[in-house]
């Protein structure tokens, strides 16, 4: 019940934050913000509480200052976990991330960017291949404006989202063991 609660507070926050691999254009400076996300994941476990996770999706990330101006994008990242519990790949964990994403407002802003980060994560296996993720995120996107042809514009950002999708899970540490 506990991990319910957690994953809808955090899922309510969230809809309503700036910052994960997906980014807020860069003419912004907001440092909280908001993502939603629909992904599709492949993680490999060879430890048992590491794992290395590739993963893309398309995203909606705002601001929390300026709520009705979301930015919309594509994103593709590898991320390194660390599990709390041993061999259970799911519940809290968390992360180091780089990725690389387009991003665009479809008004003002095209941006593409690169995007370290580190993230405290909840995955929630709502069936065999659909995962819930919420998380909260700091991270320095590094981003270029397409449109405008500024220079690149490191910002700091902290992102409450929730990421939602397929996953698989690929145990090679079980496939060892037998």
């Amino acid at each position: 019940m506990k991990k319910y609660v957690i994953s809808l507070i955090l899922i309510f926050i969230s809809v309503a934050s700036y910052c994960d691999v997906i980014f807020y254009p860069s003419y912004h400076h907001d440092q909280l913000c908001y993502s939603t996300e629909l992904i599709y994941s492949f993680e490999k476990a060879k430890n048992p509480i590491w794992t290395t996770v590739f993963w893309g999706g398309a995203g909606c990330v705002g601001s929390l200052k300026s709520f009705n101006q979301p930015s919309y994008g594509l994103e593709i990242a590898i991320e390194k976990r660390l599990y709390f519990q041993k061999d259970n790949y799911k519940h809290f964990f968390v992360s180091a991330y780089l990725g690389s994403a387009y991003m665009t407002d479809f008004k003002n802003a095209s941006n593409i960017g690169i995007i370290p980060g580190f993230k405290i994560n909840y995955k929630a296996e709502i069936s065999s291949k659909l995962l819930l993720e919420p998380y909260i995120s700091l991270s320095l996107p590094l981003t270029y404006d397409i449109k405008e042809s500024l220079g690149i514009k490191p910002v700091s950002v902290v992102t409450i989202g929730v990421r939602f999708g397929l996953f698989k899970l690929k145990n090679e540490k079980k496939l060892l063991r037998d």
